[in-house]
Order: C-alpha cells, then sequence, then structure tokens
C-alpha cells in the first residue's frame, strides 16, 4: 500500500484544481532505477488501467502498475517545504536494510 501525507494530499489537490483536473489520479511511475536504487516519479492521469492498483488516502487516489507494487509497498508521498521553495518526496519508512543497502532503500528525497 502506497500512503500520502496530509499535506501532499492538500498540494496533490493544488495542482489538479490548476490544471483542471480535479478528478485525475495520481500516478507513480520507475523513471530509472541507478545502482540498484529506483527513482520514481509522479503525474497525474485522468484514467486507469486493468494492471494498476489504486490506494486511496486524504481524497486523492495513488495509482501504480501491479509490476511495481512489491517495490513501492510501505512507499511515503510526501511534500517538503523549504526556504528556496518546496517538493514532492517518495520515500519508504527506514527499516532494517540489507547488506550494501546504505539506508537509502526506495528513497528519494531532495535537499533543503
Amino acid at each position: 500500500m502506497v500512503k500520502i501525507t496530509e499535506l501532499a494530499a492538500q498540494k496533490v489537490k493544488e495542482i489538479q484544481k490548476v490544471k483542471n483536473k480535479e478528478n485525475a489520479f495520481l500516478r507513480i511511475y520507475l523513471v530509472s532505477e541507478g545502482c540498484g536504487i529506483p527513482n520514481f516519479g509522479l503525474t497525474l492521469e485522468e484514467s486507469k488501467t486493468e494492471d494498476d492498483i489504486v490506494d486511496e488516502e486524504y481524497g486523492i487516489s495513488i495509482l501504480t502498475d501491479i509490476e511495481l507494487a512489491a517495490t513501492l509497498e510501505g512507499t511515503i508521498v510526501d511534500y517538503i517545504e523549504c526556504k528556496t521553495g518546496g517538493g514532492f518526496e517518495i520515500r519508504k519508512p527506514k527499516v532494517d536494510h540489507a547488506e550494501g543497502c546504505g539506508g537509502t532503500c526506495g528513497s528519494c528525497s531532495g535537499s533543503c
């Protein structure tokens, strides 16, 4: 299951309104995978496919492809605000990491 924070959900709703896509889904997709660490992106989509899993929280429907379900399990979509602006962060809660992981498995964080 993919979760979204309340702040991130509010920001998604703001974007949906600006883009006139209030009923759009928030899709998480795989951008690339470097050094065994996946990098994800976010986009708004107006329809879903048979291969999509839908998670809902705070009024946001989050789409993920069934092939990414295991990789995204436990992922949190957050919004980070800082002096230079802000942006979305896709991360997994820290758990006991496998050898060679370095503590950043599946996380994608910006620096503020």
